[in-house]
C-alpha cells in the first residue's frame, strides 16, 4: 500500500517542488508538498523497520529453543547447583543480574584495581563502556596518568598542560554562553511536536536538536554506553591527543626536515597527532611577515617537550655562564632578525685563540669571553664560531649574522646524544 501511495503522489509532489515560488501561494504549495513527501517517506521507513523487527523476533523464537544435551554429557547433580548455606542462616540466595553477568565486580577493590592497571588504553576505554560501576573506575586519573606518561610524557611539558586547562576553560565558557533564540516558523513547530525523530532531525538545526536531546533526562540504565569520558579528566586529555583534537605546544628538531638552514636546530611549534600514520602535523609560528608554515609526517624522534618555559619571542635568562668550560655542550637561542621567533641551536664551548687546549694548562674558563663553536660548519665559515660575554651577556648580533640570545647548558648524556643523532652527513658551509 505504501509503495502505491508513493508512486501515485511523487509526481504531484515533484511538480509542486519545481513550481516557481514567486507567489505566496506557490511557496506554500512547495512547503506542503515537501512535508507530504517527508511524511510518506517516514511512514515507509517505520513500516519497513517494524516488519524487520517482527521477522527477527519470529526467527529468534525458532532458534532459541534449548537443545537437549547429548547422552554422553553427565547431568550435574542438583546438590552441586545449590550454594552451601550455613546452619542458622536463611536459605534464600539471591543473585543480582549485574553480579551474574559481570563476575569482575565481585573482586576485591585491590584485585580489581590491579586488573585495570594491566589493561591497554583501548581496553580501558572499552571497559568504561560496560556499565556505570566500571565507568568511574576506568576513568580514574591514576590509571590514565600512567598511560599518558608512557606514551606522551616525552613530548608533553608544562606548557601543554597549561594550554589544555585553558582549552577546558574555553569549552566551559562556550557551554555557559547564552544562545540567541532563533525565530521558528510553522514547520519548525510541527517538527518539534511530531513523534518521528527523522523529521525533527531534518527540520531543526543541529544546535537546537542537540540541546533538546541534552535537556531530556537520561534513563538510569546500568548498561548505558559511554561515548567519551568527562572533559576534566586525564582520560579526556589522552583521548583528545590520540584523536588529534588538541594542538599541543612542543619543539621540533630540524624543522622543515631536509632544509639545510635548520640543521641542528629545535623550534617551537604546535602539533597534532595522526593515529593513522603515527606521525604529527607541526604548525610553526609566523616568521616576521611570512605566514605560519605546516609540516606533515613529523616523526616521534624529532619531538621534545620544551626544556624551559621561555616563550619563543623572549630572551632566555642565561644562568650557566659561570660554569661553562671548553668541551661543554650547550643550546643557544638564535633568530635571523628581531621579528622572528628564537630557535635553539646546538654547539660546544671552544678554546680561546691563545690557548693550547691542554687539559691541565687551559685557563679559558677564567676568561670573560666564552667561545661558542658550531662544529657542523666548516672552518672559516661565518657560522662556525661566535663569542659572548661571560659576565654581561645579552642578545648580541646584527641583521647580517642574526641575533644570539640566551644559553642553556646541556646537563645529561641523553640530551647530548639526542642532538648528535641529527648530525649532518656532510659538513656545512
Amino acid at each position: 500500500m505504501l509503495p502505491l501511495l508513493l508512486i501515485s503522489t511523487v509526481p504531484a509532489f515533484t511538480l509542486l517542488l519545481v513550481a516557481p515560488a514567486t507567489k505566496p501561494c506557490a511557496k506554500l504549495a512547495r512547503e506542503l508538498g515537501l512535508l507530504a513527501l517527508l511524511l510518506a517517506t517516514e511512514l515507509l521507513r517505520h513500516a519497513t523497520a517494524a516488519g524487520s523487527k517482527l521477522l527477527g523476533r519470529d526467527r529468534g523464537a525458532r532458534t532459541t529453543m534449548p537443545a537437549p544435551p547429548p547422552p554422553s554429557w553427565p547431568k550435574p547433580p542438583a546438590a552441586a547447583l545449590a550454594a552451601p548455606v550455613a546452619a542458622g542462616e536463611a536459605a534464600e540466595v539471591t543473585t543480582t543480574p549485574a553480579a551474574a553477568a559481570l563476575p569482575l565486580l565481585d573482586l576485591t577493590e585491590l584485585a580489581l584495581d590491579r586488573v585495570l592497571e594491566e589493561l591497554s588504553p583501548a581496553s580501558l576505554a572499552a571497559m568504561a563502556c560496560v556499565c556505570a560501576a566500571l565507568r568511574g573506575r576506568c576513568s580514574a586519573d591514576a590509571l590514565w596518568e600512567r598511560h599518558l606518561r608512557a606514551k606522551w610524557g616525552r613530548v608533553l611539558g608544562a606548557a601543554a598542560r597549561k594550554e589544555w586547562e585553558a582549552e577546558l576553560g574555553a569549552r566551559a565558557a562556550r557551554a555557559c554562553a547564552p544562545r540567541t533564540a532563533r525565530r521558528r516558523g510553522w514547520a519548525d513547530s510541527l517538527a518539534c511536536s511530531w513523534p518521528f525523530s527523522w523529521i525533527a532531525g531534518r527540520w531543526l538545526n543541529k544546535g537546537d536538536f542537540s540541546a533538546a536531546v541534552a535537556a531530556e533526562p537520561a534513563p538510569a540504565t546500568v548498561n548505558a554506553p559511554v561515548t567519551a569520558p568527562p572533559a576534566d579528566t586525564v582520560a579526556a586529555w589522552y583521548r583528545a591527543l590520540e584523536c588529534g583534537e588538541f594542538w599541543f605546544p612542543a619543539q621540533v628538531y630540524n624543522r622543515e626536515d631536509g632544509h639545510v638552514g635548520f640543521v641542528l636546530s629545535c623550534y617551537d611549534a604546535h602539533l597534532r597527532y595522526d593515529h593513522r600514520t603515527d606521525t604529527f602535523t607541526a604548525r610553526y609560528p609566523p616568521h616576521g611577515r611570512k605566514p605560519a608554515k605546516e609540516e606533515d609526517g613529523v616523526q616521534w624522534s624529532r619531538l621534545r617537550a620544551p626544556p624551559v618555559g621561555t616563550p619563543a619571542h623572549d630572551l632566555h635568562a642565561s644562568d650557566c655562564l659561570e660554569a661553562l668550560r671548553p668541551g661543554d655542550h650547550f643550546e643557544i637561542q638564535w633568530r635571523k632578525n628581531k621579528d622572528f621567533p628564537y630557535g635553539w641551536w646546538y654547539g660546544v664551548v671552544g678554546h680561546q685563540a691563545s690557548c693550547n687546549a691542554h687539559e691541565h694548562l687551559c685557563r679559558c674558563h677564567e676568561d670573560d669571553t666564552i667561545v661558542l663553536e658550531f662544529q657542523h660548519y666548516a672552518p672559516g665559515s661565518r657560522w662556525r664560531q661566535t663569542t659572548v660575554s661571560r659576565k654581561d651577556h645579552r642578545e648580541t648580533g646584527d641583521e647580517t649574522d642574526g641575533f644570539y640570545g640566551g644559553i642553556r647548558k646541556l646537563q645529561t648524556k641523553d640530551e647530548i646524544s639526542t642532538w648528535r643523532r641529527f648530525w649532518p652527513a656532510d659538513v656545512l658551509n
